[in-house]
């Protein structure tokens, strides 16, 4: 489908109203498909409309690449094929190629369809089909311009889309100001999505050129409090005036991730999967049924609960070859590119899809929310028979499909984003990561296989944890889930000197956590907090078991009077 046309519709209408209205004869566009993008007069009515047998003239344009001149419409040998063929109501027609690139993508024409048009049309043809081809250059060259301005936006957001991936915050700053800073240093300096930094804070950052190329420890004031970061600052050689410079910076709290998904326990075959509950232990028990099949798995969970893991969990207990494993993440491409991806290049049947790459193992497509429509409707035609065009034939393949989202894909369909028949194409298998606050009997077996891990990287004496670590861990709710839980354990083992890691080596922000939970939860000694729970309790029970209120009484050994005295006292009538 040739779409470039399309996307300039608007541009191309008004560029042939003006033709139309300096020539005074009737233009009309259509695409590589013979779909009409464009027109006047009678033709307007037309407009996004195939031209259904009407196209034996631009056909041939397209097919030689040549202007082509009717001087008499219905009777000419091109027209044979026309259903007006004897009876055209035009009465000339010049038409000429739109290319780009050596490439026909488009046709463009002068129709005229009085008398009074065909003598404007062939009075200077000469002339008419110069200015036709120079405004099929026109064209062209608008065309060309969006394809170069889209190839832009797809370049920024790949860019955009790298720099927020990487654990370090990044500040572009150019004389002063801040042109850029990504989602980890919004997060690392508390700033809203949308929320510009301010001066203050961009100054902290300037003028620091001359600190060591390796980086320095700088306390950067955040409104509230202080706080230290390790930052490096790398020039850029632009024009003189310009003072360039890119600041990454880091938390000294935040350790960097370390590829779990490489080092596989091969006990546990992956991280995500490690722990006793009930939901992991029916999730490896649905996973090991189906780990011979290929019928589509979809993974749903919050960020950080082990999806790709329990993806990888999948292929290692197959016993299928590394090298047949691949994992996808959709955003990162644009829907062209994703579509070549996957199925191949149909131009060129040596670039292969991972599709057929991977027949007989396994393909993860993470964030499958963010597929495009036509993605979409092409994994909907292959889940639905496993064919893949090779060479103009369909040729079989056999690929476990895993589709990884920490969106509710449901809610996609029925706000019409996602397709229906594809939602139960690719959930056959339809599996729940749990939150790690829904699962904490899990966290200190996480936390053993996390100090293997850590105690094998490191060259220093074996380390193990304190018994408190477990009322740590336990008291926080872990948002950022099996991420955050191996944040937390790397920074507590890299900043502990001693065998024995103890409460006080973990972030400040978990032991505040662990300190509001104990004052929460100490008792409370106050007499008229005692009484007033007491009588509430009371209370309930009397209420429950379909009793009146001033059987409480007898319960709690007092007088109906010093009952509805405290109940008013303590304001529980509603109890």
């Amino acid at each position: 489908m040739y779409v470039e046309l399309r996307e300039v519709q608007s541009t191309i209408q008004q560029i042939v109203m003006a033709i139309s209205a300096v020539l005074k004869i009737e233009v009309e566009v259509a695409d590589a498909d013979l779909f009409r993008i464009a027109g006047t007069g009678l033709i307007k009515q037309k407009i996004w409309k195939e031209m259904s047998g009407e196209d034996a003239v631009y056909r041939q344009c397209v097919e030689r690449g040549q202007t082509i001149v009717i001087d008499r419409p219905g009777f000419n040998d091109i027209c044979t094929s026309c259903p007006h063929f004897g009876n055209c109501a035009e009465h000339g027609e010049i038409c000429t190629p739109i290319k780009i690139n050596q490439q026909v993508i488009g046709v463009i024409g002068l129709i005229a369809f009085s008398v009074e048009q065909r003598e404007k049309l062939f009075g200077d043809i000469d002339a008419n089909i110069y200015f036709l081809k120079k405004m099929a250059d026109v064209i062209a060259t608008k065309v060309n311009e969006n394809i170069i301005f889209r190839q832009q936006l797809i370049a920024e957001k790949k860019i955009s889309t790298l720099v927020n991936c990487i654990d370090m915050g990044l500040l572009m700053l150019n004389q002063g100001e801040c042109e850029f800073i990504s989602k980890t240093a919004r997060k690392m300096l508390q700033l809203g999505e949308n929320e510009a930094a301010n001066p203050k804070l961009v100054a902290q950052f300037t003028g620091r050129k001359h600190i060591d190329p390796n980086g320095a420890i700088v306390w950067i004031d955040l409104g509230s409090y202080r706080k230290k970061f390790f930052i490096t600052v790398h020039q850029i050689d632009v024009l003189e005036k310009d003072e360039a410079e890119v600041v990454l910076i880091e938390d000294p709290e935040h350790i960097t991730q370390i590829a779990t998904h490489i080092t596989i326990d091969k006990q546990n075959h992956a991280t995500g999967l490690i722990g006793s509950s009930t939901a992991i232990l029916n999730i490896k028990q649905i996973l090991l049924k189906i780990k011979d099949e290929s019928i589509p798995i979809l993974i749903t969970g919050e960020d950080g609960t082990g999806k790709t893991f329990a993806a990888h969990f999948v292929h290692t207990t197959a016993n299928k070859p590394e090298d047949m494993y691949r994992k996808i993440n959709v955003s990162y491409y644009s829907e062209d590119d994703l579509n070549q991806l996957l199925f191949g290049d149909r131009t060129n049947p040596s670039k292969k899809g991972y599709l057929e790459k991977l027949d007989g193992g396994t393909l993860v497509l993470d964030e499958i929310d963010r597929i495009g429509q036509s993605t979409q409707l092409l994994l909907n035609k292959f889940l639905s028979d496993k064919l893949i065009e090779k060479n103009g034939q369909a040729m079989k393949v056999n690929v476990r499909l895993i589709s990884v989202t920490n969106k509710n894909l449901m809610d996609f369909v029925q706000r019409g984003r996602f397709r229906q028949d594809l939602y139960y194409k690719i959930g056959v298998v339809p599996i729940f990561m749990p939150p790690l606050r829904e699962r904490k009997s899990d966290i200190m077996m996480l936390a053993d296989y996390f100090l293997n891990l850590l105690n094998l990287n490191a060259e220093s004496v074996r380390k193990t944890f304190a018994r408190q670590i477990q009322d740590v861990v336990g008291a926080y709710d872990w948002p950022g889930n099996i991420q955050e839980l191996y944040n937390a354990f790397a920074y507590a083992f890299s900043v502990s000197d001693e065998p024995v890691i103890r409460v006080e080596h973990f972030p400040d922000y978990l032991l505040e956590k662990y300190h509001s939970r104990i004052k929460q939860s100490s008792q409370n000694f106050n007499l008229q907090t005692i009484e007033r729970d007491t009588i509430k309790k009371a209370l309930i029970k009397v209420k429950s078991e379909g009793k009146k209120k001033e059987e409480a009484a007898a319960l709690l050994g007092i007088g109906r009077a010093t009952l509805f005295r405290k109940i008013s006292e303590y304001r529980l009538n509603n109890q």
